[in-house]
C-alpha cells in the first residue's frame, strides 16, 4: 500500500466561497485503489475521507481537495496559472484525477448530492437509495475493530464489504451504507475498486463544507456520458462548452489522434 499523506500542513489558506452544512463528528480515512480506464494495466491510488456529521456525511478525495484548495487560493488572490503550477509541484499530495464527492442526506434527509469534475463542475441530486445487504457469517479485524462481512449487488456492481458493529454508524465509502455498523473495507467483484480504512479519528467539530461553484446540473447517467465523451475525444468534448483547443501536434508535426480510452465507471 502506498504512502499516506494525511496530517501534513499546507502553507496556503483557502479563500474560496463555501457553505457550512454540518460539523464533523468522526473522520474516516480510506486507502483507495481503482481502474481509471478499461485498458489500464495498473490501479490508480488516492486517499479518501468520509466525514460523518450529525445529519450529513461527505465522502471525497483528500488529495484532489487539497490540490484544488491551493489552486483556488492562489487564483482568488490574483495569482497566475503558472503560479498555480509552481505551487502544486511543492504540495505533498499526488494527483489522482478522482474528483467526485458524495453528500448523503443533503440537501435534506433521504436525498443524496453528488458532484464531480470533467473539465467543468457537475452536480446531481437523487433519492438516497440504500443497498440491500446479505450478511455473511465471516469475521476479521481491520484497524483494530472486529468486522463482519456483507455483500450486495448495487448500481451494476457486486460489492463485498466488512463493517464493524463497534461503530454503530450505517455509513461507508462512496454510496455504500445501510449496515448496522461503519463499513471499513469494500471491494467490487471485478477488482476495479477498493476502499480500505487506514485511520479513524475524532472530527473535532470541524465544519463540513459544500463549495459554491458554477455547477452544471445533470443526472448520474448524463455525467457518465460526459466522462465517455471526454475520454473518446477531449477536443470535441471541450467544443460543446465553446472552447476550441485545437487538435494539437505531436513531435513529428502531425495532428494528434486521440485513442479512445473507455472509463471504468463506479455505477452502470
Amino acid at each position: 500500500m502506498r504512502k499516506i499523506y494525511s496530517g501534513i500542513l499546507l502553507f496556503f489558506v483557502f479563500q474560496g466561497s463555501a457553505q457550512n452544512i454540518d460539523s464533523v463528528k468522526l473522520r474516516v480515512h480510506y486507502a483507495a485503489e481503482f481502474k481509471r480506464y478499461e485498458i489500464s494495466k495498473r490501479q490508480s491510488q488516492d486517499e479518501k475521507i468520509l466525514d460523518v456529521g450529525s445529519h450529513i456525511s461527505k465522502f471525497y478525495s483528500l488529495w484532489e481537495t487539497k490540490r484544488r484548495e491551493v489552486s483556488d487560493s492562489i487564483l482568488s488572490n490574483g495569482g497566475s496559472f503558472q503560479d498555480v503550477m509552481n505551487a502544486l509541484e511543492r504540495v505533498p499530495y499526488p494527483r489522482s484525477h478522482d474528483y467526485y464527492t458524495v453528500y448523503k442526506n443533503y440537501p435534506q434527509k433521504g436525498k443524496l448530492t453528488y458532484t464531480d469534475k470533467v473539465f467543468k463542475d457537475f452536480i446531481y441530486e437523487e433519492t438516497f437509495e440504500k443497498p440491500e445487504w446479505d450478511i455473511i457469517s465471516q469475521d476479521t479485524l481491520i484497524v483494530g475493530y472486529n468486522c463482519q462481512k456483507a455483500q450486495t449487488h448495487y448500481r451494476g456492481r457486486t460489492w463485498d464489504v466488512w463493517f464493524t458493529p463497534a461503530i454503530p454508524i450505517n455509513d461507508g465509502p462512496w454510496k455504500l451504507c445501510g449496515l448496522p455498523g461503519l463499513i471499513l473495507y469494500a471491494k467490487d467483484s471485478k477488482g476495479d475498486f477498493l476502499f480500505e480504512c487506514i485511520e479513524i479519528e475524532n472530527g473535532g467539530n470541524e465544519a463540513v463544507h459544500f463549495p459554491k461553484r458554477n455547477y452544471i446540473k445533470c443526472t448520474w447517467k448524463e455525467l457518465n456520458q460526459m466522462k465517455r465523451r471526454n475520454n473518446k475525444d477531449p477536443v470535441e468534448y471541450l467544443k460543446q462548452f465553446g472552447i476550441d483547443s485545437g487538435a494539437g501536434f505531436g513531435p513529428d508535426g502531425k495532428p494528434l489522434v486521440y485513442k479512445e480510452k473507455k472509463p471504468v465507471l463506479l455505477e452502470y
